[in-house]
């Protein structure tokens, strides 16, 4: 068994979360939701609302192969990276009673925005590979902080082209102080706190302008359009912080341990194929954030967070062009894996609602 499931969590189990269709709402929807969730607590003192915007680096990579023999004889796989730098932006906004707060978040890019490139391999598999499907354990407890899963592959297929991505993503989390008077995020005083919630984020992306080599026949030229990759996943988590107060300044370091579940459909346009599929896994976020009370009803935050989610699952195939993939199609299911390693720079401002009512 995958070392993923340590916590005896199972991809039926996290699925059983998954009762939200939230693939079908847009941005007026998100923005609904937001003020309908908080519009009710505005009685609340200490209820607040802000906009947000930021940066976002790193890659997102889908694999899959067999370190074996299959049928064929073959030993290989396929390996798709997605870059992941563009910028975002959004609104965000919490209430707090007592000692507990809830803050809610959405982002976004806006429209279709372009990133660095995306690159498409399928590799032969030799007797030094190594396949790594588990990179992150609680027990025992280790870390490999890498979104490969296959190293040491040789390449028989390799294409890169240029990619835009359009992403969106909304998080809800709680927050319970120790200590303190309030939950407010104006309250000055040091402190610990538990946090919960979940966060859910879709993206959909295109390749295109791809050059593509083959080995054998040896070719190397434009293809066009490669492919275009659809996914959204839900992530559940719990952790903790901590406050370090100054005046009015503050810093906040926490770490949310996550564990995740998505479903995507990749599809290529050059073989008319789809692979859709699911994964659960575990990840996490690490992170730290300052702020700075400007008056007593505006705050200013800068933030790092360190996003990492690692999951494995299976996918079908459907449709094709060759005969090869038409069969594939009824061949049952693949293994496969989707992990997303990342991090983001995000400024921010909030006010309370008592000030603007």
């Amino acid at each position: 068994m995958n070392k993923f499931f340590i916590l005896k969590i199972t991809n039926s189990q996290v699925r059983s979360l998954w009762k939200f269709n939230f693939q079908t709402m847009n941005l007026t929807s998100y923005i609904l939701l937001m003020f309908i969730f908080l519009f009710p607590f505005r009685v609340f003192s200490e209820s607040y609302i802000g906009v947000l915007g930021g940066r976002n680096g790193g890659q997102h990579i889908f694999e899959t192969g067999n370190k074996y023999p299959n049928l064929s004889g073959i030993r290989g796989g396929s390996r798709i990276t997605y870059d992941r730098n563009y910028n975002f932006g959004g609104i965000e906004g919490g209430y707090s009673k007592g000692r507990f707060n809830i803050e809610g978040k959405f982002a976004t890019t806006g429209w279709t925005v372009n990133t660095k490139g995306g690159r498409d391999e399928d590799f032969f598999l030799g007797q030094v590979s190594t396949e790594r499907n588990s990179k992150l354990s609680i027990s025992p407890l280790y870390l490999h902080d890498t979104a490969h899963t296959y190293t040491g592959t040789q390449n028989f297929a390799d294409g890169k082209g240029s990619l835009s991505i359009y992403e969106q993503r909304i998080s809800f989390f709680g927050k319970y102080f120790f200590s303190g008077e309030s939950a407010s995020p104006w309250e000055k005083k040091d402190r610990f706190y538990l946090t919960f919630g979940f966060r859910y984020n879709y993206f959909k992306y295109l390749l295109y302008d791809v050059n593509q080599f083959i080995q054998r026949p040896i070719y190397y030229g434009p293809i066009g359009v490669g492919l275009s990759y659809s996914y959204s996943g839900v992530e559940y988590g719990g952790g903790g912080g901590y406050i370090y107060q100054f005046g009015n300044f503050r810093i906040e370091p926490s770490f949310i341990l996550l564990i995740g579940y998505n479903r995507f459909r990749d599809f290529h346009f050059q073989r008319n194929l789809n692979f859709i599929g699911e994964n659960s896994g575990l990840g996490f976020i690490s992170k730290i954030q300052t702020s700075y009370d400007v008056s007593e009803n505006t705050q200013l935050r800068l933030s790092y967070e360190a996003h990492r989610m690692f999951t494995t699952g299976y996918f079908k195939t459907k449709g094709g062009l060759s005969s090869g993939d038409v069969l594939s199609g009824y061949s049952g299911k693949y293994s496969g894996g989707s992990s997303t390693k990342e991090a983001y720079i995000e400024f921010g401002a909030i006010t309370k609602l008592s000030g603007l009512l």
